[in-house]
């Protein structure tokens, strides 16, 4: 089915979504900032990243080690002929260096974890901030629309 880790992101999304009732906004200011923190973990749950697909700490984890190792430099080189005859300011020099960047491969796993926990967490979500409505005075306003 799906692993725990991206059930554990998903709970995380879904609490923090539910403590974003505390804020002390407007109630609609409370939906969309709940509704903004779920879908950021949902994105963070789905995102996987690199050539080999990898969850996000991970890919995290190996470009701060690939970071901080060390690398060999050669400080000391001859200069090659072809250097030597383009000359050190030559504009076709400076038009190769810039180049177009590479992207990297950027993927959601949707296989791996599926649309029904997201729309399990989501509903809940919504079911939670919905019973708020209702005690806030959504209760009075349906019974406007319904009387």
């Amino acid at each position: 089915m799906f692993n725990d880790r991206d059930l554990g992101i998903l709970g995380a999304g879904a609490l923090l979504a539910i403590l974003c009732l505390f804020l002390p906004l407007s109630f609609a200011g409370k939906v969309v900032s709940g509704f903004l923190v779920l879908v950021a973990f949902m994105v963070l749950a789905l995102l996987r990243f690199g050539p080999d697909r990898v969850p996000t700490e991970v890919w995290l984890k190996r470009r701060f080690r690939y970071s901080m190792q060390t690398r060999q430099y050669v400080n000391q080189q001859t200069a090659s002929r072809r250097n030597e005859a383009a000359g050190a300011g030559s504009k076709a020099d400076h038009k190769s260096a810039f180049s177009m960047p590479t992207f990297r491969p950027i993927d959601f796993a949707w296989d791996e974890i599926g649309v029904y926990p997201l729309l399990t967490v989501l509903l809940g979500v919504l079911g939670v901030y919905f019973a708020v409505w209702l005690r806030n005075g959504g209760a009075a306003e349906l019974s406007i629309w319904f009387s």
